[in-house]
């Protein structure tokens, strides 16, 4: 009896579906992203490094939906780091309102920090760790 070579291996596993937590979790981290940048357009000191926070963090969410797990910590590096920048805008703009801390960016931070969170949060949930965990690890020839 001959066999071909497709009958000598298994059947091949299934490439990972997304879980909705990783889509969710892209577009909450992208979505503070811009909310940062809509704050640092008025403060001259950081808004190139916001830009980069936000070209850094679409480059990463990008990555992220084809289950880069450096990407995913990349993206919570920016999330973190857009949380230093926006938490005093957070804190001053609600207590002491004056120059570039302003009640409406308050506002805004809080909603952009809650969105960062949320997506940071739910690309750590046990779906998406599996998820990143099943995902082949691409090797450079």
């Amino acid at each position: 009896m001959t066999s071909s070579p497709d009958e000598d291996h298994g059947p091949e596993a299934a490439p990972a579906r997304r879980p909705s937590q990783v889509t969710a979790a892209v577009s909450l981290l992208i979505l503070s992203a811009f909310l940062g940048t809509t704050i640092a357009v008025n403060d001259p000191a950081m808004t190139q490094s916001v830009y980069l926070l936000l070209f850094v963090t679409i480059g990463a969410a990008v990555r992220i939906l084809g289950g880069g797990r450096t990407a995913r910590v990349t993206g919570t590096v920016t999330a973190v780091l857009l949380l230093l920048y926006l938490g005093p805008h957070a804190i001053w703009g609600l207590s002491a309102p004056g120059g570039v801390f302003q009640p409406d960016y308050a506002v805004r931070a809080i909603l952009a920090i809650g969105a960062s969170g949320t997506g940071v949060g739910l690309l750590y949930a046990p779906p998406s760790r599996a998820y990143f965990r099943v995902r082949p690890r691409q090797t450079v020839r």
